[in-house]
């Protein structure tokens, strides 16, 4: 399973933290096959609430058959490693992304799977903005997912649905293992425009290049809205 990757480390001293994100997604078509998305989340600790992340995700989708291609640019400012601890400067991020998933049908589940590569050029110094001076990590990413509906209109699609998954994600120099994630998130349409998310992420994490390693429990609440085409 992925997790033994994570697992492996826990020799080491390990920080237990609680966290909370709270993200808004817009979907907008282009064309039957594509479309844009857009999303903010701001991610923060519970106790002190101080902020963690601001992350914005661009991404455009092609999607034909059972496979979707995405492509687009992530901007990260990270804050608070250690919330305790406080911070003074935000770390910024650019990250171009690619993706492919694939999605297929097991009885009344829907399995997908999906590879996708992090380009990250991450600040490296405080005084210099990112595109000035910046450290390049390349991370892979691989996530493993089920849908399992659990209500449907009379239509037979679902208004309420269970995702369970697994992410590993793993870097191309210093510490291999970067992370772990697991998650399982109930999904409701609200109408036509809207449906809400809300869930529980488990995370086991190593800070790049440090023998220093975070776990933690995050509860995530998003709002997607989908944009109908005229």
């Amino acid at each position: 399973m992925l997790v033994l990757l994570a697992l492996a480390a826990h020799g080491q001293d390990v920080a237990t933290q609680y966290a909370y994100w709270l993200r808004y997604q817009i979907q907008v078509p282009i064309s039957p096959k594509l479309q844009w998305t857009s999303e903010i989340d701001n991610r923060r600790s519970f106790a002190p609430d101080v902020a963690l992340q601001f992350i914005t995700h661009q991404r455009l989708h092609y999607r034909t058959g059972r496979w979707d291609f995405g492509g687009g640019v992530t901007y990260s400012i990270a804050f608070a490693q250690n919330p305790e601890e406080g911070f003074d400067q935000g770390i910024s991020e650019i990250r171009p992304v690619v993706e492919a998933s694939y999605e297929m049908p097991i009885h009344k589940f829907l399995m997908s799977n999906r590879m996708r590569i992090d380009d990250r050029f991450i600040q490296a110094d405080r005084d210099q903005s990112v595109f000035e001076e910046s450290v390049k990590i390349v991370r892979f990413r691989y996530r493993l997912q089920f849908r399992v509906p659990l209500k449907t209109n009379d239509r037979q699609q679902p208004t309420l649905s269970l995702r369970v998954g697994d992410e590993i994600m793993l870097n191309n120099w210093k510490n291999t293992f970067d992370q772990n994630r697991i998650y399982a998130t109930l999904d409701f349409v609200l109408s036509k425009k809207f449906s809400l998310e809300t869930g529980y992420l488990y995370i086991y994490q190593q800070r790049f290049g440090r023998d220093e390693f975070y776990e933690r429990h995050v509860l995530r609440l998003s709002l997607v809205h989908r944009i109908s085409k005229k």
